[in-house]
């Protein structure tokens, strides 16, 4: 029995309850910026995190991702979700207001995409590239960052690095606007919340199927230095933003 399809619905799900949702802020920011709100796209959806968010400032929302089963995952709303590559959109031409690609834009054929984007966005409509860098927990610094730049180190692929980075080496299609400094996302989570959170990095997906487990292994020393208080995680948030002429 092929069970891929039950372990992405799972990993989605995963996704939806241990990643950091982004700050809704950012989102009012990114409508006031564009030409109108009638219709907005998150692409690598995953899930649907920045769907929800969306769909209080546009009329309309899209989530469009490759994977059904991560859509299987996303929580009931207005949100309409579509399978389809990032470089063969099935939207119509000069029909987009906002395209946001949060934490995804790696994994994307470029230049394609950005060609694809500039057919389906309306003149001045806004391409918003989101990531968030690795975050630090007050009081342990360094930990949650050893384990990701040390012991994962053999397991991410080299585009983790471009993420890590915002993206700063990506040359965006258009004139970038400047950057509305968003605050960084904060949490105040327990051990239990960090560890559920680690365990979506797609670096512990290519560890297990090579028979690992590096997060089994980091758990006891995460318990043992974290106690059973809550602490502040803070993850760096960071935008680039261009317009379609």
């Amino acid at each position: 029995m092929n069970r891929e399809p039950e372990r992405l619905f799972r990993r989605g799900a995963s996704y939806q309850s241990h990643r950091p949702d982004y700050p809704d802020s950012l989102f009012a920011t990114l409508a006031d910026h564009a030409p109108a709100r009638r219709r907005a796209l998150d692409l690598g959806c995953g899930s649907g995190q920045a769907c929800g968010a969306l769909e209080a400032h546009f009329d309309q929302v899209l989530g469009i991702d490759v994977s059904l089963e991560q859509l299987r995952a996303a929580p009931p709303g207005g949100a309409r979700y579509l399978v389809a590559r990032a470089d063969a959109l099935p939207v119509a031409d000069a029909s987009l207001d906002l395209i946001t690609v949060a934490q995804a834009l790696h994994w994307f054929p470029l230049p394609a995409f950005f060609h694809e984007a500039g057919r389906v966005l309306r003149p001045a409509g806004l391409l918003a590239i989101i990531s968030y860098g690795l975050c630090t927990v007050t009081g342990l610094e360094g930990l949650v960052e050893d384990f990701h730049d040390r012991t994962l180190k053999p397991w991410w692929p080299p585009a983790r690095w471009v993420v890590v980075n915002g993206y700063r080496g990506v040359t965006l299609p258009w004139p970038e606007r400047p950057d509305p400094a968003p605050a960084p996302i904060e949490r105040r989570w327990t051990w239990r919340d960090m560890a559920g959170y680690l365990d979506t990095w797609s670096a512990l997906v290519k560890a297990r199927a090579a028979g690992e487990d590096p997060l089994a292994a980091f758990l006891p020393t995460l318990r043992a230095a974290w106690g059973e208080e809550e602490r502040t995680v803070r993850w760096p948030l960071r935008v680039r933003c261009c317009a379609r002429p």
